[in-house]
């Protein structure tokens, strides 16, 4: 879609996903018709234990030994800002506080990692619910097998990082803003839903050129911190920038008006449709 708009010069264009995949699947789920009760099993394959007090909340466990509360969010929510909020206020007051509570979120906020970055991961860890655990959970007559197996497996948020911005001089009231991609991390192979034979490619791919992940990425230069506004875009597939299909560029140069200060924002899709962004402030 984005690439026909833009292919097609399309004017300033606001891309939204209406669709919740999770939230549909949970809802043809026969095995589970409450969250509580899907929770207290995410709890157990994660390695946590539900409190089984009645007045507390299904969705809250503990990590065997440990003072770590685990918070298993909702298929039906987004894990967002007041998600980490509503965590981090669990940590500090429920049943006398904890040293460190871990979410587990099946679906997040576009600028999810952007929330966490002035977080401390020793207090506050966020870990991906494999996406096709509810269907596994469907195929199989109980989910003791799964928890036998260990075949569940929790990975970290997917990640970008750039290289520090650099601005150039270029005329007297224009200047050159240079954009280069430094890292993808990608979710954990055995967390997406591939036959065992790509996730072996997946993890080559992974180790020696893990940006040949990304299907499309945007700069906004002026990013107010709300509405994202692409001012510049590449995406696999096209050659106008490069002459590699398979490949976005790596560096963007793009003409700006001058400012002392501004704000850049780079999101970027990966081939799997995982969004994530990166917020600098440039100097």
């Amino acid at each position: 879609m984005r690439k026909r708009l833009i292919d097609n010069e399309a004017k300033p264009f606001l891309y939204q996903a209406i669709g919740d995949y999770q939230k549909e699947v949970f809802a043809s789920t026969k095995e589970f018709k409450r969250i509580g009760d899907l929770s207290q099993v995410v709890l157990n394959l994660f390695g946590a234990i539900p409190f089984f007090d009645e007045n507390s909340p299904k969705n809250l466990g503990q990590l065997k030994g440990s003072r770590t509360l685990v918070y298993v969010d909702s298929p039906k929510k987004m894990t967002g800002a007041a998600t980490i909020k509503k965590a981090l206020e669990l940590k500090e007051s429920f049943m006398g506080g904890w040293n460190k509570v871990i979410i587990l979120g099946w679906n997040f906020a576009f600028d999810i990692a952007n929330i966490l970055k002035d977080i401390d991961r020793n207090k506050l860890e966020v870990l991906v619910i494999p996406p096709d655990l509810l269907t596994k959970l469907s195929k199989n007559s109980s989910y003791q097998q799964l928890l036998k197996t260990g075949a569940i497996r929790f990975s970290t948020l997917q990640y970008l990082t750039i290289k520090e911005p650099k601005i150039n001089p270029y005329s007297s009231n224009v200047e050159e803003l240079e954009v280069e991609l430094d890292n993808y991390v990608l979710l954990s192979p055995d967390a997406l839903p591939l036959d065992d034979k790509y996730k072996a490619k997946l993890s080559e791919l992974i180790a020696k050129d893990p940006l040949a992940l990304i299907e499309y990425w945007s700069i906004d230069p002026d990013y107010d911190g709300e509405t994202f506004r692409s001012k510049w875009q590449d995406y696999r597939e096209n050659i106008a920038n490069d002459g590699d299909p398979l490949r976005v560029v790596r560096k963007a140069i793009i003409q700006v008006p001058c400012k002392d200060n501004r704000q850049i924002c780079v999101k970027a899709v990966d081939v799997f449709g995982f969004e994530s962004i990166v917020v600098k402030e440039v100097s």
